[in-house]
Parts: structure tokens; C-alpha cells; sequence
């Protein structure tokens, strides 16, 4: 005689602190003051665009096929030479990240070595890119403007190639941003401790200052390409939103584009950048590597993502909100829990890797 189970399904009884993101966004906003709150979420102007990142996710819907014979996918993939646990960076976002948590990028590198996954590093990090390489193995990517002196640039990737990075994240940034919420608080992180990476023993304090004060006209392509082709470290470009730019990004020598408007922080009323990613990956061609931020809220976006052309995604406000809730045991529970939706989307949609997801898979509302 067969014998029956006590109970029919026990999947959802756990001790886990969190069992949702949902519960991780509320310790971070019980955690953090109103002018904390509204630096991490903010976006510029009307905040048009920061809320059509996330709402642009729901414009695609997933078509759930029968009978597929997939049990149990596989979530692992090879991006850039890089093995990941599933398809996601953290992303390189910094210049205040530590008022979420002292350990800041330190926690953030640790979490993600231990759920499998690589990190970008921000030159605004709280702590130097050496500290953060030395906290995790996984500290694989540095992020920096191009601005300023040419040779300080590329000195500055001389570092970060002796410091253990593997590749430049290359971003540009023309003016400041217009973001109300902060202007309203008069939001200021001056006073933590001196820039991190920049000073005596460092890196030239005069890269940091053009940066902020906008002296000289900013860089043309021609300056990226010359920095791009000198490099020590192969360069990704980041901020890519449109076929011109994604061409120019590869003329210019990006061994991978990133698409990104920057979380909405940059400038108000630009387009998504799941809605501008097909045209980009068709005008990259097929083995060209893209990754993508902006708008990320659920392991099902990230499926969305790949199967729209993207190879990885990476993740930004999520991550600060793990740790502004729990510091590094906040990022692993992040992290573990967009993989097991990831994982569960996969199934449902009846693919056994992140390789198999294709725009079959989706219907556009």
C-alpha cells in the first residue's frame, strides 16, 4: 500500500528571513531616513522615464507552452569569459552607497561570490577598487568615466588591471543630472572621508575634479577610441540606448555594449531600455555581448530580458535595497531570490537553459 504524504505541499514553510523581495524592499525603506530613501530611488525631472522602465516589463507577456519536458533548467551561463550562477552582474553603481550600509561594495562583493555571480565596481565607490577586489574574487569589472586627461585615464586602468579587474566599464557623463527629489533635500554626501580612489598614492585628484566641475569640453568618440585601443583591459561601453551609438561602440572597440539610461538618473524622457534593445542587439549582430539595466524588479524580467537579446543583466537599486535592508546577507537574499525565479520562469516557459530563451517565448500586450 502506498503511503500518503502528511501534507500535500510544505514549499512555502521556511525559517529564511525573507521569502520575497518584498519583504527585503520593507526593512530597507523601515532602515532608511525620507532623504536616504529618495536618494536611492529618485530618477530626474518628472520621473517619466523611471517609471516607464519598470512598466515597459509588463508590456511583454510570456506564452507558457504544454508538455515541454523540462523538470529542472539550468540557470548557469558564460558571459565575457565570466561563469555566473544565472545571467546577472551587480551593477556599478556608487558615490553614496555606504549610507545603506557601512560595508557597502565590500558586502556587496561577498554576497555575490557566494551566490556565484560577478561585480561591477564604481570609481564613486565608498571604498578604493583594491579594497573591494580584496574582499571577493568576483570583483571582475571596473566602471570609470572617461573625462579628464587621457594618461590619467589610462593610468587609472593600469590600477584596476594590477588591482585584478578584467575589464573597463566605460561610461560618459556630459552634464549634471536634474534630480528634484534630491535638490528638495539638499542632498549631500560630503564629509564621510576623502574620495576613495583618488589622491596621494592613487589616482590624479585632477580626474575627479573634472568630473565635477566641467572645465573642459567632454570626450568625443575619437578620445574613447584612441583610450579604448591603448587600454590594458578590454572595454565594455555603457549607456548604449540607440543603433548609432551601439555602432559607434563598436567601431570604437567595446569588446561588449552595455544598455543603460542609468536607472532614469541621467536625463528624463528617454526611452526604455527594454523597448530600445531588439534594435540594438539586431544592429550588434548575434554574438556581440549585451548587457542590460534599468527597470530589473523580478527574476521574470530577466528572462524578459534575455529573450529580447540580452546575454546578462545587471542589477542596481535591487542590490541597494538587500543591503540597506541586511547589509551582505540582504544582497544574498537578493540574489538567491531572483535566481530561483529565474529558475522557475525558465520552466514554465519550457527552456532548459538561459540559452534556449528566444522572442518565441513572449507576446507583446
Amino acid at each position: 500500500m502506498t503511503r500518503q504524504p502528511n501534507h500535500m505541499d510544505d514549499r512555502y514553510v521556511t525559517s529564511d528571513k525573507y521569502v520575497t523581495l518584498k519583504g527585503i524592499h520593507a526593512d530597507a525603506r523601515r532602515h532608511l531616513s525620507d532623504v536616504h530613501w529618495n536618494y536611492l530611488w529618485c530618477g530626474t525631472g518628472d520621473e517619466v522615464t523611471l517609471r516607464e522602465n519598470t512598466d515597459a516589463f509588463d508590456r511583454y507577456l510570456f506564452e507558457a507552452p504544454l508538455f515541454t519536458g523540462v523538470s529542472n533548467p539550468r540557470t548557469e551561463t558564460r558571459v565575457l569569459d565570466l561563469d555566473l550562477s544565472f545571467p546577472a552582474f551587480t551593477a556599478p553603481f556608487g558615490g553614496g552607497e555606504s549610507v545603506f550600509h557601512p560595508d557597502a561594495h565590500l558586502a556587496i562583493g561577498r554576497a555575490a561570490e557566494a551566490v556565484g555571480i560577478s561585480q561591477m565596481v564604481p570609481v564613486a565607490a565608498f571604498h578604493s577598487f583594491e579594497e573591494v577586489a580584496a574582499a571577493s574574487s568576483v570583483a571582475s569589472v571596473f566602471q570609470m568615466t572617461f573625462a579628464g586627461d587621457e594618461g590619467a585615464v589610462l593610468d587609472m586602468i593600469a590600477r584596476a588591471k594590477d588591482a585584478g579587474y578584467r575589464y573597463i566599464c566605460v561610461t560618459y557623463s556630459p552634464i549634471r543630472q536634474w534630480r528634484e527629489r534630491m535638490m528638495e533635500d539638499r542632498f549631500s554626501v560630503r564629509g564621510e572621508k576623502a574620495p576613495s580612489n583618488f589622491g596621494e598614492g592613487k589616482s590624479d585628484p585632477a580626474m575627479l575634479r573634472e568630473l565635477l566641475e566641467f572645465t573642459q569640453p567632454r570626450w568625443t568618440w575619437e578620445q574613447a577610441a584612441r583610450v579604448i585601443a591603448k587600454s590594458p583591459l578590454p572595454c565594455i561601453v555603457k549607456g548604449v540606448m540607440s543603433v548609432r551609438d551601439a555602432k559607434a561602440s563598436i567601431d570604437a572597440g567595446a569588446v561588449a555594449l552595455y544598455v543603460s539610461n542609468y536607472g532614469a538618473r541621467t536625463i528624463d524622457r528617454t526611452p526604455t531600455t527594454i523597448d530600445i534593445l531588439p534594435a540594438v542587439r539586431e544592429a550588434a549582430g548575434p554574438d556581440m555581448p549585451i548587457i542590460l539595466d534599468s527597470g530589473i524588479r523580478r527574476g521574470s524580467d530577466i528572462a524578459t530580458a534575455l529573450a529580447l537579446g540580452a546575454n546578462a543583466v545587471a542589477l542596481g537599486r535591487l542590490i541597494a535595497l538587500g543591503l540597506a535592508a541586511d547589509g551582505e546577507h540582504g544582497v544574498r537574499r537578493t540574489l538567491e531570490l531572483l535566481k530561483r525565479e529565474f529558475w522557475t520562469t525558465l520552466g514554465h516557459l519550457g527552456c532548459s537553459s538561459p540559452a534556449e530563451l528566444n522572442r518565441d517565448v513572449l507576446v507583446q500586450r
